[in-house]
C-alpha cells in the first residue's frame, strides 16, 4: 500500500532553502571570504582616518572641488537625446515656386532616401495643409513639402542616416539649402514633452515687421558659420505674394481726390459693394453684396482703368509685386522672428556661448532687442525648478533629523553624504558619456533621500553605544564594524536593482538611463565616502561632552544594546574561514 506524505509551508521553505544554498553557496562562501577581508581593512583604515582628521577631509573637500570643474564640463540640455528611429525633412522651395515642381523635388527626395537600406518608411505632404490636416505643423505655402522618414527598428543611429542623405543630397539635383533635416522635436516624443522647434533660437523683436527682416537674415548668415550649428533657419516665410497699391498724394492733391476715395474705390471694385437695403426674410435681414465678375478682378489693368472725378486710377497710385508674411508672430507685444538652429556638437550651453559672441557686433536698429532662447530657456527654467526642488529637499530632511536627533549639529554629519554623493554621480555621467539635463537632475534629487540613510544608521548606532557607556572614539569603531555589512549590502542590492535601466534596455530607455547613472555613482561613492569620512567629521564637530539623550529602555520585541555583541563563528560561511581581526563573522544585528 502506498504512503501519502503532508508536507507543510515550512517544510516546503526549508527545502527550497537547501537547493538554493547548494546552488548558490560555492559563491557566497566566496563573497564572505572576500568580504571578511574588506572587512578587516577597512577597520584599519577606518583607525588611521580618525587618527589623521585633517588629511581625510582634505582629500574629501578635494575630490568635492574636482566634482565641481568636472560638472562643468559635462554638455547641458533639457533632456537626453533619445533615438527614435525617425526625422524630419522640410522642403522650403524659393517663392513662387507651383506646386508640380514642388511635389517632383519631393519626389527626388523621397527617391534618394527609398535607396537608404535601413529607412522603413516614408509619409509625404506637399503644399498647403487645411485645419488640423497637420497634428505637428502646418505647412504654408505651394513650395513647402514634409517627409516623416522611419527608419527600421534595429538599424544605425538615426544621425549617421542623416550623414547619408546629406551626402545623397549633395549628389543629386535637389539644393541642400532648400532642404531641413529635424530629430526629436519633429517626433511623437518631442511633442508629448513639449520641446521647442529647435535646440536654440535667436529671437529678434521690434515693433516694426521692416525692421526685424534684415536683423535676422544677418543673424541666420553669422550663425552658419558657427560649427557646433546645423541646419540654421529663418522661421519666417515670405511666401504669399501680394500687390502693394502706394497712393500718391500729391499727385491726388492736386485732383483734389483723397486717398480714402481712392482705397474706398478699389476696394469696392474688388471685394464689391454693399446695397443699402438688406433682404427681408420674415424678421431676418440679409445682407446684398454686388460684385463683378472674378475673371474681371484678376486683371491689373482693369483695376488701374478705373475712373475717379474722371481721373484714371492709374495716375494716381503706384504698384509693386511681393511678397507679404504668412503670419505675425508676436511675443510681449512686439513682433517676433526666430531664427533656428539644431546643436550638432559639443552640447547646448557651449553652443549658446558661441552663438552670443557670433551675433554681438550685429548692427540693430533702435527698439529692437535679440536674445538667445529656444531650448535654452526651457532649460533654465528646468534648471532653477530643479535646484528649488533640492533645496527644498534638504531643508525637510534636515528638520526631520533635528527633530530625530535633539540637536543641530548632529543632522550636518548626516548630510555630509550628500557632497559625497556628487562626487560620484558627476564622475559615472562623465564615463557613461552623459551631461546635465532634467532627467540626471531629477536623480540628483533622488540622491538626497538615499544616501542619508547610511549616515542616519551609522550616526544613531554611535549615539546608542555612547549611550552604553562607550568612549566616543571607541563607539564609532564599534558602529563601524557592526554596521558595514547593513550599509554595503543595502547599497549592493539597490545598484544591482538599476543595473538594467542604466544599461539602456528597452525602448525610450536613452531617457531613463541619466537617472539611473547618477543614483548608482552617487550611491557608490557616497557608501564608501560615508564609512570614512562620516565617523570623521563626527568626531570633528560632536564633543564627547555633548549629550547623545537617554536610553529609553527595553522595549516589548527589542533586545537590550549589550545583545549587540557580535556572535563568533555565524556566517554565509558555514563556519569555515578565520575571521578578520576585530571583526565578528557574519553579526547578529537586532
Amino acid at each position: 500500500m502506498g504512503r501519502s506524505v503532508k508536507l507543510t509551508g515550512v517544510d516546503v521553505a526549508t527545502g527550497g532553502g537547501r537547493i538554493l544554498g547548494r546552488l548558490f553557496g560555492p559563491f557566497l562562501r566566496a563573497f564572505e571570504r572576500a568580504f571578511l577581508r574588506f572587512a578587516g581593512r577597512y577597520e584599519r583604515t577606518l583607525e588611521w582616518a580618525l587618527a589623521h582628521r585633517l588629511e581625510v577631509l582634505s582629500i574629501a573637500v578635494v575630490a568635492l572641488a574636482g566634482a565641481v570643474m568636472l560638472a562643468g564640463s559635462l554638455p547641458r540640455g533639457l533632456m537626453p537625446r533619445v533615438d527614435e528611429q525617425q526625422f524630419w525633412v522640410e522642403l522650403n522651395l524659393p517663392q513662387g515656386t507651383p506646386i508640380r515642381t514642388t511635389d517632383e523635388t519631393a519626389a527626388e527626395v523621397e527617391r534618394l532616401l527609398l535607396d537608404m537600406a535601413d529607412v522603413s518608411g516614408i509619409f509625404t505632404r506637399v503644399g498647403r495643409s487645411r485645419g488640423s490636416e497637420l497634428a505637428a505643423r502646418d505647412l504654408t505655402g505651394l513650395n513647402n513639402a514634409a517627409l516623416d522618414v522611419q527608419l527600421a527598428g534595429s538599424s544605425r543611429p538615426t544621425s549617421e542616416a542623416i550623414a547619408e542623405l546629406r551626402a545623397r543630397l549633395a549628389g543629386s539635383g535637389v539644393d541642400p539649402a532648400f532642404v531641413t533635416i529635424e530629430t526629436g522635436r519633429a517626433t511623437s516624443l518631442g511633442r508629448a514633452l513639449a520641446i521647442g522647434e529647435a535646440d536654440l533660437a535667436v529671437k529678434v523683436q521690434s515693433g516694426e515687421l521692416d525692421e526685424l527682416v534684415p536683423v535676422a537674415e544677418a543673424i541666420e548668415t553669422r550663425l552658419e558659420g558657427v560649427p557646433a550649428l546645423a541646419d540654421v533657419r529663418l522661421d519666417f516665410l515670405r511666401t504669399q505674394p501680394e500687390l502693394v497699391i502706394e497712393v500718391n498724394r500729391e499727385v491726388a492733391a492736386r485732383h483734389q481726390i483723397t486717398v480714402t476715395s481712392v482705397a474706398t474705390a478699389i476696394e469696392d471694385y474688388l471685394r464689391g459693394s454693399e446695397t443699402r437695403n438688406a433682404y427681408s426674410v420674415f424678421a431676418d435681414k440679409v445682407d446684398i453684396r454686388v460684385t463683378i465678375p472674378e475673371t474681371a478682378r484678376r486683371e491689373l489693368d482693369r483695376v488701374l482703368g478705373l475712373r475717379l472725378q474722371g481721373v484714371p486710377i492709374g495716375e494716381l497710385v503706384t504698384v509693386r509685386q511681393g511678397f507679404g508674411p504668412v503670419e505675425i508672430r508676436r511675443e510681449d507685444q512686439n513682433r517676433t522672428i526666430q531664427v533656428l538652429a539644431d546643436v550638432a556638437e559639443g552640447g547646448l550651453r557651449m553652443a549658446v556661448r558661441q552663438v552670443e559672441a557670433a551675433i554681438a557686433d550685429i548692427p540693430r536698429p533702435a527698439l529692437t532687442t535679440v536674445r538667445v532662447g529656444g531650448e535654452n530657456e526651457e532649460m533654465q527654467d528646468s534648471f532653477r525648478s530643479l535646484t528649488f526642488a533640492f533645496g527644498l529637499a534638504l531643508a525637510l530632511v534636515f528638520l526631520i533629523m533635528a527633530a530625530q536627533f535633539e540637536s543641530l549639529v548632529q543632522p550636518i554629519v548626516v548630510l555630509t553624504a550628500v557632497p559625497l554623493a556628487a562626487i560620484g554621480a558627476v564622475t559615472a555621467l562623465w564615463i557613461a558619456g552623459g551631461g546635465l539635463n532634467a532627467m540626471s537632475g531629477i536623480g540628483f534629487v533622488i540622491l538626497i533621500g538615499i544616501v542619508v540613510n547610511d549616515a542616519i544608521v551609522k550616526v544613531d548606532f554611535i549615539n546608542q553605544r555612547r549611550r552604553a557607556g562607550l568612549a566616543k572614539r571607541a563607539a564609532i569603531l564599534e558602529a563601524g564594524r557592526l554596521r558595514l555589512r547593513p550599509i554595503v549590502m543595502t547599497t549592493i542590492t539597490t545598484v544591482v536593482g538599476l543595473l538594467p535601466l542604466a544599461a539602456g534596455l528597452g525602448a525610450g530607455a536613452d531617457l531613463r538611463a541619466p537617472l539611473a547613472v547618477v543614483v548608482i555613482g552617487g550611491l557608490i561613492s557616497a557608501t564608501f565616502l560615508t564609512l570614512i569620512v562620516v565617523p570623521v567629521v563626527y568626531s570633528v564637530l560632536v564633543e564627547p561632552s555633548v549629550s547623545v539623550g537617554t536610553d529609553p529602555g527595553p522595549q516589548p520585541g527589542r533586545r537590550d544594546a549589550s545583545a549587540l555583541r557580535p556572535t563568533p563563528g555565524f556566517g554565509l560561511g558555514g563556519g569555515s574561514g578565520p575571521a578578520a581581526p576585530g571583526m565578528a563573522r557574519g553579526s547578529v544585528e537586532p
